[in-house]
């Protein structure tokens, strides 16, 4: 796959917040880039991609009371798919589950999947169409995303549902929910392309709309919109160039977004975010077009060839993707569950026993199924589809790593709280730490000397001792951090308020040790 870059195009603005103190009082810092790094000698970064699981999570038939579903034709039968365009899943702590919606069969049903520890499903009669696990009775729907709502006082009894239909430019209908299964319609929001979908960005407090649009010479484009709001009178837009009759005409216009991710050969085929700690976690769908597009991949019956990017922004619109690809498909002719069409699911992951846990939809395709007799959503491009995992460490997308000896000295940075942790695997070395006053001399009690070092150890939450006490002593004071490595590597480090090590930050879809989206204490974990 050939590596592709988008240049920062916020570069005054972050030499302006370097400046100044860094507030790091949200979330695990993690060392995606060199936002928090003043200088370091001896130390790399390195890029770790997920493992996947060998076999599907949730797949056609297995349990499952979406299929089969009656068509008129055999031609025009169910294409034995499950997938997400992009869906959701979050893990809900009032149920004590996670919580699965997904899409069976091409542009057809949204339906409903339960599990306690995110391996084993089930798949709940609804009751909305008797004997399935169907949220609606008739569906129109290309992409669409299921969200908790952050701003509310219970996000578990708030959700909210974007529905992008599929045909060209369509109206985005949106939809409410106390159950996340009985959905109350909202109202329409504007048009987009199909695989359009929307998210949620705490640290602006807005709801982001990813919309697809269709652009000459660009090929598959993407469209901002962004809204305080879900639904209501300022959550809505326009669509350019669009000549239908439309009562929402008059709106703002999304303005184009991540153009410089499309080049020669690929193409940003679908885009969704989620808070994960301090940054935004984002993940591109990157179509690669030899083999290619539709056409190339109807005549055959295998599905595109599209993989998944990690991407990370710390102002919620410039993203920088990865240039490998962080889930790659297996490709045409290996037989694997997820030959091509790789989409990522709304909330992107989940986190359990200290892992990040990336559930993706996959396609194995049908070669049987191609010709006129087939209409192109029944083609075998779009058939034979699952839904499964790959795993990453806490923090793990990338760390610093000395292989020898090696120093760290970060920004000046500002904190409200009093216990320093790491996520560091030292096995064969050690970790130490360091406070840098102003005046850039180690602050008395907090030396390297006065550090106890985690030695021949690997933890994703290990707090630092100072033989000065909590480091509450310089809260709100601007200091560095040095960070000393020998023969190990450093993920993230945090300041937490107690000695149990909360973070504050934003924990993605959620996870069996959090009470709600953020790690810290509550009934929820929402504020």
């Amino acid at each position: 796959m050939r590596p592709f870059r988008i240049s920062l195009t916020w570069t005054a603005a972050v030499v302006g917040v370097y400046a100044a103190p860094i507030d790091i009082n949200v979330g695990r810092q993690l060392f995606v880039d060199n936002y928090l790094v003043e200088k370091s000698d001896g130390v790399v970064r390195h890029w770790n991609k997920p493992v996947k699981i060998d076999t599907p999570l949730v797949w056609p038939g297995a349990g499952m009371k979406s299929f089969p579903t009656t068509r008129s034709t055999p031609e025009d039968a169910t294409v034995n798919l499950t997938c997400a365009t992009d869906g959701g899943l979050w893990w809900d702590p009032v149920m004590k589950r996670f919580r699965l919606w997904y899409q069976a069969d091409w542009c057809g049903n949204i339906c409903y999947a339960e599990s306690a520890d995110g391996i084993v499903w089930n798949y709940p009669d609804l009751g909305i169409v008797p004997g399935t696990n169907r949220l609606f009775e008739k569906d129109n729907i290309d992409s669409w995303s299921v969200t908790p709502d952050y701003a509310s006082a219970n996000p578990y009894a708030a959700w909210k549902l974007h529905i992008s239909a599929p045909g060209g430019v369509t109206d985005d209908g949106l939809w409410s929910s106390a159950d996340g299964i009985h959905f109350t319609p909202l109202g329409l929001a504007g048009r987009s392309g199909d695989r359009s979908t929307s998210y949620y960005d705490p640290f602006r407090g807005v709801w982001v709309f990813s919309l697809r649009e269709g652009r000459k010479g660009v090929g598959r484009a993407r469209r901002y919109f962004a809204s305080r709001t879900f639904g209501g009178e300022d959550c809505h837009w326009s669509w350019p160039k669009d000549k239908k009759p439309d009562a929402l005409k008059g709106y703002p216009v999304p303005e184009e977004w991540l153009v410089a991710t499309n080049g020669v050969r690929r193409s940003l085929y679908s885009f969704n975010a989620v808070a994960y700690e301090s940054l935004m976690l984002g993940v591109m769908e990157i179509l690669y077009n030899t083999p290619g597009d539709n056409g190339d991949c109807e005549k055959v019956g295998l599905p595109k060839q599209t993989a998944l990017h990690f991407t990370f922004s710390r102002d919620g619109k410039t993203y920088e993707p990865r240039t490998d690809a962080d889930i790659a498909p297996e490709g045409w002719g290996t037989g694997k569950w997820d030959t091509g069409y790789l989409s990522c699911i709304g909330g992107i992951c989940v986190i359990k026993d200290e892992r990040l846990w990336f559930y993706y939809s996959g396609l194995r395709g049908d070669g049987a199924r191609i010709g006129k007799k087939y209409r192109w959503q029944r083609n075998g491009m779009y058939s034979n589809g699952s839904i499964g995992a790959a795993t990453l460490r806490r923090d793990g997308f990338a760390g610093m790593v000395a292989d020898g000896r090696g120093e760290l000295l970060t920004k000046p940075l500002v904190f409200d709280g009093g216990h320093l942790f790491v996520n560091a695997e030292c096995r064969f070395g050690s970790l130490a730490a360091e406070v840098v006053g102003e005046d850039g001399l180690p602050v008395k009690g907090f030396t390297r000397a006065d550090c106890q070092a985690l030695a021949r150890g690997d933890s994703t939450k290990a707090e630092l001792v100072f033989a000065g006490g909590p480091l509450s002593a310089l809260a709100g004071k601007p200091v560095r951090l040095r960070f000393f490595l020998h023969c190990g590597t450093l993920y993230s480090f945090w300041v937490s308020p107690s000695s149990k090590g909360e973070s504050r930050g934003y924990v993605a879809g959620g996870g069996p040790a959090y009470p709600g989206l953020r790690d810290m204490p509550g009934p929820t974990g929402s504020r």
